[in-house]
């Protein structure tokens, strides 16, 4: 009897370890006996079974014990049926065989190994706002692919594997009679032991899908502000979003969060549902972090405090500024860049006062003249409906009382600008993380920001 090196899948086959025809350790079961060969034909097909076969061929251990339906067109012919293995036998012969026959297998498909050394790689979620949330995704050496209509089943074994807990959204909801590419129990140790039916891959509609969520997702955001910069801390965990207790937002902490929100740094953190009052859990589980993580996700947890939403924590970022479409970074129309995207600031109440504490923030010495409106273009999108009210010793803009104009109040085109007196050379956009002190008194028509808080 013989074991063949594993048959190499059709190139139309659209999971990425079966795409590969030139590897010797991923593919279908091949054995042979008396110079012929055929699959092995296996109701239950472990990584037991797959991992002396990999063994067995050199191939390290089995990563992946995936049951196949053939496409329309291909032979299956049953050689060996009802093999049974623990895992440890040094051949595929010392396992437990059952019949040599070509009676036809009561099942549709042939079972499948996946060794370590051949094409996979990692399995994945992407384009979600952590790790634990996204578009489910395989990456082998040859590229990445997408998985299309995961259920319930399908994803509680991806969201298992990345070890992010039970799933509780999945991309398709099941249908009375619905046919799946790829279908799975529910209780498999990992997405590559399930069945794939390619026959079914071409009826595939991302647009259909919803992402994957799994129990250990974390995201943040900010919650009535004036802009997504600025607001209530809400952290969502699987499915539920909550709010935080003032006490357990530290400095490092907040700038996390703005890091998370391409909001910049953390400038200010009010107490006492300064944004308002939220609603759902308060959660009283805090977060730890060291001040460089990427994500809040990543930062350790600990006991927090007990609150109610009288104590929910507010956060304020820095954003980021800059001066364009002058002759050099120290002169230009001003915009603000929130959640990664750039806007430009209203003329109607930009003063000589707001224009000096931005020269400072840029490094790029004091304000000399501020142009009306348009004087540097009206830009490309729409203008941000923030106006500021500083008294000119502010170290930053968001140090500021903050109004927000409407968008009926700032005429098309009229874009602030500014004209400072130093030359610009790569302002450093950090932000001194000490005590911002007393805060001077707004202009008329202001809406101070002036509470009792955190100053960052």
């Amino acid at each position: 009897s013989s074991l063949s090196a594993l048959k190499n899948w059709s190139p139309v086959t659209c999971w990425p370890p079966f795409q590969m025809r030139n590897f010797p350790c991923d593919g279908v079961v091949l054995v042979g006996r008396d110079g012929e060969w055929g699959h092995v034909c296996n109701q239950e097909w472990t990584l037991a079974e797959a991992s002396v076969v990999c063994r067995q061929l050199g191939c390290g251990p089995a990563v992946g014990a995936p049951k196949y339906v053939p496409l329309l067109g291909e032979t299956l012919r049953p050689r060996l049926h009802n093999v049974s293995c623990r895992g440890d036998e040094p051949s595929f012969w010392d396992c437990s065989l059952g019949a040599w026959t070509q009676t036809a297998c009561p099942h549709e498909w042939v079972v499948v190994a996946l060794c370590a050394n051949g094409t996979f790689r990692e399995i994945r979620l992407v384009k979600g706002r952590s790790p634990c949330a996204g578009l489910p995704e395989i990456r082998n050496v040859n590229g990445v692919d997408r998985l299309c209509g995961l259920h319930e089943e399908e994803a509680t074994v991806f969201c298992g594997e990345l070890g992010c807990g039970r799933a509780l959204q999945a991309p398709r909801r099941a249908a009375a009679g619905s046919s799946r590419y790829m279908t799975c129990q529910g209780t498999e140790p990992t997405i590559r032991n399930c069945r794939l039916n390619n026959n079914l891959r071409g009826g595939c509609d991302f647009q259909q899908d919803a992402e994957v969520v799994c129990s250990g997702h974390v995201e943040a955001r900010l919650e009535g502000g004036e802009h997504p910069c600025a607001g209530r801390l809400e952290v969502r965990r699987g499915l539920t979003w909550g709010t935080v207790c003032d006490a357990d937002l530290d400095q490092a902490t907040a700038h996390v969060v703005c890091r998370e929100l391409r909001c910049g740094s953390a400038v200010w953190a009010p107490s006492g549902a300064h944004f308002g009052l939220g609603s759902g859990p308060v959660w009283t589980e805090a977060f730890r972090c060291a001040g460089n993580e990427s994500l809040l996700f990543h930062c350790p947890r600990g006991p927090g405090h007990r609150c109610g939403h009288r104590r929910d924590a507010g956060l304020r970022c820095s954003g980021e500024f800059r001066l364009v479409n002058g002759s050099g970074g120290c002169e230009g129309r001003v915009e603000l860049q929130v959640q990664g995207a750039w806007a430009p600031i209203c003329a109607a109440h930009w003063d000589l006062a707001d224009a000096t504490v931005l020269c400072h923030q840029l490094n790029c010495g004091s304000a000399e003249a501020t142009p009306p409106g348009g004087h540097f273009g009206a830009g490309d999108v729409g203008i941000w409906p923030d106006a500021f009210h500083c008294a000119g010793t502010e170290p930053y803009l968001w140090h500021c009382p903050v109004s927000t104009l409407g968008n009926r109040a700032c005429a098309p085109g009229s874009t602030a600008a500014a004209v400072c007196s130093g030359e610009w050379a790569r302002p450093d956009m950090g932000l001194d993380h000490g005590t911002l002190g007393s805060r001077p008194g707004p202009k008329a028509g202001a809406k101070p920001l002036s509470h009792p808080g955190i100053p960052f």
